[in-house]
């Protein structure tokens, strides 16, 4: 079967295959995530709006929302006014799937001082779709957000990280990161730190020959009892 593709010079996305590969999303939240990324970072907008310009409803809208977050493609910050009662909430999308936190709960909020009088239905959740905001509460920490890479998704490393590895080894680091991906795939092993041991794979790398391995295989990185790897 031939495919015709349109040639793309201007008004196109690009963006991570991982979400369209994702077996456990519906075909809505692959969608609607999509369009969701292919907005301007700076883009805030509301739950009526989406439901606007999308043919779903609401309710729709918000289930598929709720499926992105349960998955880890979204995360939620609660946000109050002034005088303390809840405002809603931003939430914050991402390409790659993040740790899931213990889940809010959106049933039954606490608020400070609860109104009974007419409900905020035009101050609805806001989204914005910067994915390197990492920004929580004033008597929060601030948390370092790690994405997923190799081809089992199971190398975590932060932007500040990545860089860091390009910067020392700029000809071959994602071939670093793919064999440390096989490795932990293949033998269940886990690290603290995924940059630390890609660095101290390299510095046994520099060994003499003799006591070097001829090609890689995890055979070659079999440790004693109390070793680090």
């Amino acid at each position: 079967m031939a495919v015709f593709r349109v040639e793309k010079n201007a008004n196109y996305t690009t963006m991570s295959n991982y979400h369209l590969r994702d077996k456990q999303l519906s075909l809505k939240a692959k969608g609607l995530l999509s369009f969701c990324l292919s907005l301007p970072d700076t883009w805030d907008y509301s739950i009526m709006g989406l439901a606007a310009v999308c043919k779903e409803g609401r309710d729709c809208i918000m289930s598929t929302l709720q499926e992105l977050e349960e998955l880890g493609y979204l995360r939620r910050e609660r946000t109050r006014n002034s005088d303390g009662t809840l405002a809603g909430a931003d939430y914050v999308i991402y390409e790659l799937p993040q740790p899931v936190s213990e889940k809010p709960d959106t049933e039954n909020p606490t608020q400070d001082k609860p109104t009974l009088e007419k409900p905020a239905l035009g101050d609805p959740l806001q989204i914005s779709t910067n994915s390197t905001s990492t920004e929580r509460n004033n008597n929060e920490e601030k948390k370092v957000i790690r994405h997923k890479y190799g081809a089992y998704c199971n190398v975590l490393l932060s932007d500040e990280e990545l860089s860091k590895l390009k910067t020392e080894f700029p000809s071959d680091w994602q071939s670093r990161i793919e064999r440390l991906s096989e490795y932990m795939a293949s033998t269940g092993r886990s690290y603290k730190s995924h940059l630390a041991t890609i660095r101290s794979w390299s510095r046994r790398e520099q060994l003499p020959k003799a006591q070097k391995k001829a090609h890689y295989s995890p055979a070659n990185y079999v440790y004693k009892e109390g070793e680090s790897l």
